[in-house]
């Protein structure tokens, strides 16, 4: 048993400290109040190591990001995008993890793939289109400075022309990152919803509130 709790304290690395305390100290005492002494024991109980590892490293995820979603404080648009990133990791390497689940995440993969290979697209569409407005900005803005001496008002036209150009590319770059990170909410979102859906828990993790 107490290789068995060895080896997911191991696999918590992510955690802090006192939350895998926490999270061995409940799952020990668990295993030594049902009368569980051996490896294989515990594995029956709680499946391996990993799996059960995994699970937690995903709960916590989740709580984690809940707690920050529901939270008055500012925060950084690109930590919460990175924060939600991890959560979708985390929840599908703890779907794989789960043999009973692979034929559910079968489907919910090919669903992922279309939806993501749409968001691609629209990404690529929108990524050329800002490569391009930056190069009519750039050539707006040489052909000002060049023609500026020789005709002022010429000039000054292709001057302006050049950095309302180069204004609109970074107001499309703005929407980008904006839409990219709706997109990976939205991802975010469907995966926990999937996670709590489908995951299989043992008495012990339904007994284990976060």
């Amino acid at each position: 048993m107490n290789d068995y709790i060895q080896a997911v304290q191991k696999l918590l690395g992510q955690l802090t400290t006192a939350e895998q305390q926490d999270v061995i100290e409940y799952y020990r005492e668990y295993l030594l109040d049902a009368g569980i002494d051996t490896y294989e024991q515990a594995v029956d109980e709680l499946g391996t190591p990993r799996s059960l590892a995994r699970k937690v490293l995903a709960d916590y995820s989740i709580r984690s990001s809940s707690q920050e979603s529901q939270s008055t404080k500012s925060r950084s648009d690109i930590q919460a995008t990175k924060n939600n990133v991890k959560t979708v990791w985390l929840i599908i390497l703890a779907l794989l993890s789960t043999p009973v689940t692979i034929p559910i995440l079968i489907v919910i993969g090919a669903l992922f793939i279309a939806f993501a290979a749409v968001v691609f697209s629209l990404i690529v569409a929108a990524f050329a289109v800002f490569l391009s407005v930056i190069a009519v900005g750039a050539a707006g803005v040489v052909v000002g400075i060049a023609t500026f001496f020789q005709a002022p008002w010429t000039g000054i036209f292709y001057l302006g022309m050049g950095l309302a150009a180069l204004g609109a590319s970074w107001l499309c770059w703005l929407i980008v990152k904006w839409f990219g990170s709706k997109v990976i909410w939205a991802l975010s979102w469907a995966a926990k919803k999937i996670y709590d859906r489908f995951i299989p828990r043992s008495r012990a993790e339904r007994g284990r509130k976060l």
